[in-house]
């Protein structure tokens, strides 16, 4: 049996990969990670130290197979279907509810600690974004699924024995994002809009989000295993949200500071949101109370947005 083994869903997407490096920094290297074969999404772990890949598109029985080869220390569930515009419940639920419970039930069946990724897409429009029933409104199936497994976790939470940990994640900024289209951050897209189009199409509605940048969001997990928190479902945010409007001026002012663009040119647009969007779309997101040690780490998210946007113009020059 091998030992101090950790599990990472979702290991070659966004968070998932970051988290895989971000370990590897921190000196583990015995790591499994449960994703599909994609590869577009190879290039985030391609530098990575890892033991064991596992496909989860083979099935939740084969997936217990193969982990039941390792001792495992941690799980830590990333993974999940986060297309806001799939409206088949069936597929989404499926990968999002039915795998999470699934991994729920292998670490409280074996003694092992689970992180897991929630969402603030379950607040919907709420305007409420508190760790609290009253404030949860999912406007999509994404955001339903999610919903359904916190509501499980909930219910368990006073007779768990074994540490059980969910993140609400808002909306997460940083390199190796690339794959995800549609999906990707708002400071992604809008930089991929100017590169692109010539121009940030901006949406005719008032929009304000919280933004968290993904190296914290991977330390968070990290002070999560190396500590002792208490079970539970917490949000990672940075309770300031910034307006689309502000976003996108910081991406055009540093497309003017690097002379790539100049202050003549028609950079930021309005555009007519499609009318599909208005009931399912999130206008607000602020994270609310955030635990002091999840905060110490997601203050000062406009400079890491505005290093971010410079790192991307780098990737591209270079």
């Amino acid at each position: 049996m091998n030992s101090d083994t950790i599990v990472i869903t979702g290991g070659t997407g966004f968070v998932g990969s970051n988290l895989v490096n971000k370990l590897n920094q921190n000196g583990f290297n015995r790591i499994v990670i449960i994703d599909d074969y994609d590869e577009r999404k190879f290039k985030n772990i391609k530098n990575s130290l890892f033991i064991d890949f596992i496909s989860y598109k083979h099935g939740i029985d084969h997936i217990e197979k193969q982990l039941n080869q390792y001792s495992i220390s941690h799980i830590i569930h990333i993974g999940a279907n986060a297309d806001v515009l799939i409206k088949d419940a069936e597929l989404m639920l499926n990968l999002n509810y039915d795998h999470s419970k699934f991994y729920l039930n292998y670490c409280l069946g074996k003694g092992i600690p689970l992180i897991y990724a929630s969402s603030s897409a379950v607040y919907g429009n709420s305007n409420c974004c508190k760790i609290n029933q009253k404030c949860e409104d999912p406007h999509n199936v994404y955001a339903w699924s999610k919903w359904m497994f916190d509501k499980l976790v909930f219910s368990g939470l006073d007779r768990f024995k074994t540490p059980v940990i969910g993140l609400r994640f808002f909306n997460i900024f940083g390199m190796g994002e690339f794959h995800k289209g549609k999906n990707a951050s708002l400071p992604f897209r809008f930089y991929q809009f100017i590169k692109e189009d010539g121009f940030i199409g901006l949406f005719d509605k008032e929009i304000l989000r919280d933004y968290v940048w993904v190296d914290d969001v991977t330390s968070v997990i990290i002070n999560i295993m190396k500590g002792n928190w208490e079970n539970g479902i917490y949000n990672l945010g940075s309770g300031h949200p910034i307006s689309h409007q502000e976003l996108a001026s910081i991406v055009v002012d540093i497309f003017i500071e690097r002379g790539i663009k100049t202050l003549s040119e028609d950079l930021i647009r309005p555009i007519q949101m499609p009318e599909d969007l208005l009931n399912t779309f999130q206008f607000f997101t602020k994270a609310e109370g955030v635990l002091p040690e999840i905060k110490k780490y997601t203050i000062d998210n406009k400079e890491k947005i505005k290093n971010y946007v410079n790192q991307l113009i780098d990737r591209d020059i270079s």
